[in-house]
C-alpha cells in the first residue's frame, strides 16, 4: 500500500557503490519498497573526498534513468531522486564544501557521514562552521554514540538534523546500536527514518522485522511525521526543527 513515504537514505543504484549490484536487483529493492508504503527514494551513493563529484551526479542520473525506465515497463509507478551519503572527517580540511558535497533532491540539505570511530565532536564543530544545513547519517551506528546515546544532542545543539536507520531498531549493526537507537527514538531526538538499503536480503529484513518493531513502539501518525512528512518538507526546504 502507498502510504506515501518517502526513504532519504538508500543505496538502490546499481553497480555504483556497495549497493545494488544489478539494475534487476535495484528494480527488485523498489517493489520490497513500495509494498512496504513508499513511493519515494532518495539515491545517496556514497561521495567520497576527491571523487569526481561532476561524474558521480552524471553516472548516478544515469542510473536512476534506467531504473526508472525498468520499472515503468513493469507498471510499476516509483519515484527516484538524487542525492548522495556525503563524508566528512574534519582532519581533511576541505575549504569548500559546495564544491563537494551533493544535495538532498533539489534541496539544501546535504546527508552527511563522519567517521564511525572516533570523538564526535571534533567533526560537528568543522561542520558547523560550514553553515550548511546536514542531515546526520544514521547517528545511532556511530561507535561514540552507540555507547553513550547521549552525545546525539552535540548534533543537535550544532543545529542538525538526525536520521536513524529503520535496521537499527532490530540489531542489524549489533546490540550497542540496537538499544542507542532504541533510546533515541524514544526520546523524541531523531528527525528522519530511512532504511539505508544495500541489497535485496537487507531490504526484505529491514522492511519486515524493522517496520514490525517500529509499529510496535511508535504511534502511526509518529511514524508517518518521520518516514513520510519530514522528508517531504526537507526536500521542499519547509523543514523547522522543533
Amino acid at each position: 500500500m502507498n502510504k506515501g513515504y518517502i526513504d532519504i537514505h538508500s543505496h538502490i543504484l546499481y553497480d555504483i557503490d556497495d549497493g545494488a549490484g544489478t539494475i534487476e536487483e535495484s528494480v527488485e529493492i523498489i517493489k520490497v519498497l513500495s509494498a512496504a508504503g513508499f513511493s519515494t527514494s532518495l539515491a545517496t551513493p556514497h561521495n567520497m573526498p576527491g571523487n569526481d563529484r561532476n561524474a558521480l551526479i552524471a553516472r548516478s542520473k544515469e542510473r536512476i534513468n534506467g531504473i526508472s525506465k525498468r520499472a515503468g515497463e513493469l507498471g510499476i509507478n516509483y519515484e527516484i531522486l538524487l542525492g548522495a551519503e556525503n563524508y566528512f572527517d574534519a582532519s581533511l580540511n576541505i575549504k569548500d564544501l559546495t564544491d563537494y558535497f551533493i544535495p538532498l533532491g533539489g534541496s539544501d540539505m546535504f546527508l552527511v557521514e563522519i567517521p564511525f570511530i572516533g570523538e564526535p565532536s571534533y567533526h560537528i564543530s568543522a561542520l558547523r562552521k560550514s553553515g550548511l544545513h546536514c542531515l546526520i547519517a544514521h547517528v545511532e551506528r556511530y561507535m561514540e554514540i552507540a555507547q553513550y546515546p547521549d552525545k546525539a544532542y552535540l548534533f543537535k545543539e550544532a543545529g542538525f538534523s538526525l536520521q536513524m536507520n529503520v535496521g537499527s531498531l532490530i540489531g542489524v549493526y549489533g546490540l550497542d546500536v540496537m538499544k542507542a537507537a532504541n533510546q533515541l527514538l524514544n526520546a523524541g531526538i531523531i528527525d528522519v527514518l530511512s532504511t539505508d538499503i544495500h541489497d535485496i536480503n537487507h531490504a526484505d529484513s529491514v522492511l519486515k522485522k524493522g517496520f514490525k518493531r517500529l509499529e510496535a513502539i511508535m504511534p502511526s501518525l509518529q511514524i508517518a511525521r518521520v518516514l513520510r512528512d519530514v522528508p517531504l518538507e526537507i526536500l521542499q526546504n519547509r523543514y523547522k526543527k522543533a
